[in-house]
């Protein structure tokens, strides 16, 4: 069991290591929502700013040598019919300093209905 967790700690830091750094907001638009998108070296934050409130929050892991990225993470969406969702996924961002350009697909599994829906999101961030 040690070695195991040695490993899954090993591996999680070489892929925090490989993430590119850097600090951006700027909007997303998509479902379930859209709004404000905070991203800090890996780690992305996304609040709505529509009607109804959601809340989405999920770590990326680069894929070398490539603008592609996989996530994990979950997101709250108050809305009638979904609440609480594990949002895995994959996205691209093409970089033209001091912008980012991106796009996200997620599987996201609704957890209290079991429901998996298809998602997507697109959006720019501003990179300071």
């Amino acid at each position: 069991m040690k070695k195991i967790m040695t490993l899954v700690l090993a591996l999680g830091m070489f892929a925090s290591m490989s993430a590119q750094a850097g600090t951006g907001i700027g909007l997303s638009v998509g479902d379930p929502f859209w709004g404000v998108d905070f991203k800090h070296n890996g780690f992305r934050f996304n609040v709505s700013l529509d009607d109804n409130f959601g809340v989405g929050v999920n770590k990326t892991y680069a894929v070398q040598g490539t603008p592609l990225y996989l996530f994990l993470g979950g997101q709250y969406v108050d809305r009638n019919k979904h609440y609480v969702a594990v949002t895995p996924g994959i996205g691209a961002e093409f970089r033209v300093r001091p912008m980012g350009f991106y796009v996200d697909l997620t599987p996201a599994v609704y957890l209290d209905e079991l429901d998996i829906e298809l998602e997507a999101r697109a959006g720019f961030r501003v990179y300071f």
